[in-house]
């Protein structure tokens, strides 16, 4: 879906690897789940939006191949191409293969602590879903 080629620390949310105005945008077409022209994503965003720049930056949105485009009489209709979970999903993959890439075994154990600092049901979250993946891999070796 999306590799994130910015992380912004100290943002939140999708302004993290998104600027402002997609990330709201995004969050207009997630939010009422149909297709939408341009006027109708500027009504939701606030209707004093510029049109134009709702346009440019559907337009890059199309080409980063987050939205799908189609044309409807003189107007085109936008939609995402993902689901907000699954845009999450891309994008914490982008990020944690990165850490690792980078920073192996420090990432590792900075992850297990960032766990632990939230709550004991997320470390046992953890465990079990180690647990499944070993098994998968088990299973694989088998297999072969």
């Amino acid at each position: 879906m999306t590799d994130p080629k910015v992380f912004r620390l100290g943002a939140r949310g999708l302004a993290r690897v998104l600027g402002p105005l997609e990330a709201r945008i995004l969050e207009v077409l997630w939010d009422h789940d149909e297709e939408m022209t341009v006027q109708g994503i500027c009504d939701a965003l606030d209707p004093r939006s510029n049109y134009k720049t709702v346009m440019t930056v559907l337009g890059r949105l199309t080409c980063k191949g987050l939205l799908e485009r189609r044309r409807r009489g003189k107007a085109y209709l936008y939609r995402p191409r993902t689901s907000r979970q699954e845009f999450a999903r891309s994008v914490a993959d982008g990020v944690v293969q990165g850490l690792l890439r980078d920073y192996g075994e420090v990432a590792v154990a900075s992850f297990v602590d960032a766990l632990d600092r939230l709550s004991p049901e997320a470390l046992e979250t953890l465990e079990r879903l180690a647990r499944k993946r070993r098994a998968r891999d088990r299973m694989a070796e088998e297999e072969r």
